[in-house]
């Protein structure tokens, strides 16, 4: 079910034409990961291509949160040397 850019939530990924994964992660951003390198390209939109929605990749997980930091996932309790002296 293809929908437009625009209609699609800040934060979530979706499939190009090219069947590459793509994340949005601004009005008019979006975002790729690279294969090889793994760098993170950025880019603006222009129009409003209609898209497939997808889940996202663990690749795609991290990608745009600083810009969005009421979007940030923590995972974990956040004190990773609370139980060190146990942990024997």
């Amino acid at each position: 079910m293809k929908i437009k850019l625009s209609d699609l939530p800040v934060g979530n990924c979706f499939t190009g034409k090219n069947g590459e994964m793509k994340k949005k992660i601004g009005d008019r951003k979006i975002a790729t990961v690279g294969e090889l390198n793994g760098r993170v390209r950025t880019r603006k939109v222009k129009g409003n291509p209609e898209v497939e929605p997808s889940p996202c990749s663990l690749r795609l997980f991290g990608v745009g949160l600083r810009r969005h930091p009421d979007l940030m996932v923590e995972i974990g309790d956040g004190n990773p040397l609370k139980n060190k002296k146990n942990g024997k």
